[in-house]
């Protein structure tokens, strides 16, 4: 295989459909739309349970790579030294919002996974984990800086 850089999905999907890329690893949320029109077919999920859109796709540890687990998440964030009250009025009222049945149920058929709610505090301390994770990643794996 041969990396291929681009700068976003899009123009390497459009490349996958056209036959210029052979494989490619991509968002589930983007790439559900041409999955379920038959466009592209998953081989795996790169999290470590299968995402609820495409519940017959088994992840890569299920697929025999053991520990495998790159989870995609989304995210408010908010300048550093934003006011308290607003930090937590944001994340109330976001919480509120994805709550509603009918948000919750379109973010997941379009390809989410688990819609989490928590304390800013909680979001934070995913990011230094992740980002923990990685730099360990990179470390093992001699990625030179760039």
């Amino acid at each position: 295989l041969t990396h291929v850089p681009y700068k976003g999905s899009a123009a390497a999907l459009a490349d996958l459909l056209g036959g210029q890329l052979s494989i490619m690893f991509d968002t589930v949320i983007t790439s559900v739309p041409q999955i379920r029109a038959g466009k592209l077919r998953a081989f795996a999920v790169s999290s470590s349970k299968r995402a609820s859109a495409l519940a017959e796709v088994p992840t890569l540890q299920e697929a025999g790579i053991a520990g495998f687990d790159i989870s995609q998440w989304q995210g408010f964030l908010a300048p550093a030294g934003t006011p308290r009250p607003i930090v937590e009025r944001l994340n109330a009222e976001i919480a509120r919002a994805l709550r509603a049945p009918d948000v919750r149920e379109r973010l997941v058929t379009q390809g989410g996974n688990e819609i989490v709610t928590g304390a800013p505090e909680d979001f934070a301390a995913l990011i230094r984990s992740d980002l923990q994770s990685y730099a360990r990643l990179i470390k093992e794996a001699n990625i030179p800086a760039q």
